[in-house]
């Protein structure tokens, strides 16, 4: 046991978590946990600029270091400011100990019926309960190792993600006995290894009786613990491989069975193939409307499916919206998949479907994205496919939601061991500047690039300070459109092209010169608006590296092609085919016919 002041015990038991970095905005009910930190050797504060960027850069640091990441913050706004990256921690299933300064226990208003007691007193635990997987208010010295221990082993066991820890600020500078600080290791149940060799049985069986499969990689199966099993799988198996936004950079474009992305922003080929598909096998994916379109019934109609993944709940909602899983396994992927793989190499070695292999290679070869031929403007696509010719080995992308995330998504190549990072399913604009700041922390010498679009970038402006400060291993570029693109789309799609609040040209946005705001705070600041420009300055920017920060003006017309209308099947994507050439790529017959 030691005697020490509890805030000093807090950060003494971060350190031991392997954490390096906490992100914080100064406040007056979380000064003691701020000091502590910046006294305590190996672990430093890392103040940001706004309480929400601090959850985002905690975010980006879990994400890039395969780590669990932590943020700071006071009571009252400064916690309320936490919610967004919280909630995209939760969706997206990210370990992060949010830990919120609070006012001291004597000026809370308990069981009082009135408002608020305390200066800035906001019940913060209630706010957050829905979205964390622990939220807690210390309430005593007494107890606080075991809540610590506990939180964290919460955050990292099972399907990870948020809790969040109040501490009144009374109880942070008092004096306390606590446990000598240790490293906390996930809990994991049981795995029943005969059980999942009985699944393991009736799996081999549907796949050797599939003449169209397809493998759908998710998050689960792109962990730190899980990345090299799963891509011995996709090696081995030899099915056609399908990636959501969360796996992207699992399988690299050399891969032979590597198709793409796939859903209501994915490529129009992947669609092609989960939709023809007549088997579908899940590993570690809850498989959103993002991935299935808004009828999920009508998702991949023709296949039997396996699903296997952590969150029971996750497979069953499928039977309220219409698809029944054929064989469901709640499992940890951890066990199962050096399971899976033993069971591959001894009992399918010989499984091949060359065939319909080629069948999808058509498609892609047919549909893939290729450069514009007006080369006095920059559409979405042609970036990514400029961009992916000067990617680093070992760079970190950190994309922005909107446009941005879905041209990229959809169309970069990825070689190396390039990693790409989104908030996926909260898609906050102007997370990407933080995380990625918060990323390049995670290990020394880690090189980020954000790529945010303008009406993203405005979110977080302020970042910019942070970046000049912590920012050395940082590239920012910000994709300019004019607005808010994809929302623009929609209106498009949906309000006859009524656009409100989404575009600068009609007098209801206004935006800065993005170069010269770089250069006001202090970073070397580029623009570019031909394919000639961004070459240029993309050379500049990897290569000669005399800039950090660029502006691409992108052409306002390009869209996100093809994207999927809410409640139409994957394979009737927009742009729409005619419909004997749709006919052509479906061996399953549509819908309307």
């Amino acid at each position: 046991m030691i005697k020490i002041k509890a805030s000093d015990y807090v950060a003494l038991f971060l350190r031991e978590q392997g954490i390096r970095n906490v992100f914080i905005v100064s406040g007056g009910a979380s000064i003691h946990l701020l000091h502590s930190l910046k006294e305590t050797v190996e672990i430093s504060p890392i103040p940001v600029h706004h309480e929400q960027a601090a959850g985002m850069a905690a975010d980006g640091y879990a994400r890039a270091g395969g780590i669990i990441g932590a943020a700071i913050a006071t009571s009252g706004p400064g916690a309320t400011n936490l919610i967004t990256a919280i909630a995209g921690a939760w969706f997206d299933s990210i370990p992060i100990v949010f830990i919120t300064g609070q006012v001291a226990t004597f000026r809370m208003k308990k069981e009082i019926p009135i408002r608020q007691l305390g200066f800035q007193e906001t019940d913060i635990v209630s706010m957050a309960r829905s979205i964390t997987k622990r939220c807690i208010q210390v309430t005593s010295t007494v107890g606080l190792d075991t809540i610590l221990h506990d939180s964290v082993r919460v955050a990292i066991s099972d399907r990870p993600g948020p809790v969040l820890i109040d501490i009144p600020d009374d109880i942070q500078r008092s004096l306390g006995e606590f446990s000598l600080p240790v490293k906390v290791s996930p809990v994991s149940p049981k795995t029943n290894v005969n059980q999942l060799n009985d699944s393991l049985e009736a799996i081999g069986d549907l796949i050797k009786n599939a003449s169209r499969p397809v493998m759908i990689f998710g998050a689960g199966a792109n962990n730190p613990e899980t990345r090299d099993i799963s891509r011995k799988i996709a090696s081995d198996l030899k099915i056609p491989i399908l990636l959501t936004w969360r796996a992207k950079d699992l399988i690299y474009s050399d891969c032979p069975f590597l198709v793409g992305t796939f859903g209501s922003h994915g490529t129009r080929w992947g669609n092609f193939a989960v939709q023809n598909a007549d088997l579908v096998i899940v590993l570690g994916s809850r498989l959103s409307t993002r991935e299935t379109g808004g009828n999920v019934k009508n998702w991949a109609r023709g296949a039997k499916l396996i699903h296997i993944d952590v969150d029971g709940a996750e497979i069953d909602k499928l039977v309220s919206l219409g698809k029944r899983a054929t064989i469901r396994v709640e499992t940890n992927l951890i066990d199962f998949l050096p399971i899976f793989h033993n069971f591959i190499l001894s009992n399918l070695s010989d499984y091949s479907v060359t065939e319909w292999v080629d069948w999808i290679k058509k498609r892609k070869d047919k549909y893939s994205y290729r450069l514009s031929s007006n080369y006095n403007k920059v559409t979405g696509y042609d970036f990514f496919k400029i961009l992916e010719t000067f990617l680093e080995k070992s760079e970190h992308l950190f994309l922005d939601t909107g446009c941005t995330v879905a041209w990229g998504m959809q169309s970069l190549d990825l070689k190396g061991n390039v990693r790409v990072h989104h908030d996926c399913n909260n898609t906050a604009m102007g997370w990407a500047l933080p995380a990625a700041i918060g990323g390049s922390l995670a290990s020394p010498g880690l090189v980020s690039t954000c790529i945010s679009g303008d009406g993203s970038l405005m979110m977080n402006l302020q970042e910019l300070a942070t970046l000049k400060r912590y920012g050395k291993f940082v590239r920012v570029i910000v994709l300019n459109n004019l607005g808010y693109a994809m929302v623009r789309q929609t209106e498009r799609q949906w309000l006859n092209g009524k656009y409100v609040g989404t575009d600068s040209r009609n007098g209801h946005l206004d935006f800065p010169n993005f170069v010269h705001l770089a250069h006001s705070f202090g970073i070397q600041a580029a623009g570019a608006s031909t394919h000639k420009e961004l070459q240029r300055e993309l050379h500049n920017m990897y290569i000669n590296k005399n800039i950090q920060f660029l502006e691409v003006m992108i052409d306002p017309e390009s869209e996100v092609i093809p994207n999927v209308v809410f409640g139409k099947p994957l394979e009737d994507s927009e742009p729409l085919l005619d419909r004997d050439e749709l006919r052509n790529n479906m061996l399953i017959p549509l819908l309307d016919d």
